[in-house]
């Protein structure tokens, strides 16, 4: 993630925890990492 364990170290464990759950969701290769166009946003 790119942070120090002295940065870390200033973050709740829940920011830490969502970073981590963040950074392992770029990483999916599922629907899940489409990005929706102007159609999809006019529909929701």
């Amino acid at each position: 993630m790119g942070l120090t364990l002295s940065e870390l170290d200033e973050l709740d464990e829940g920011t830490v925890m969502d970073m981590i759950i963040e950074a392992g969701n770029d990483l999916c290769e599922d629907e899940y990492c489409q990005v929706a166009d102007q159609h999809a946003m006019d529909i929701f």
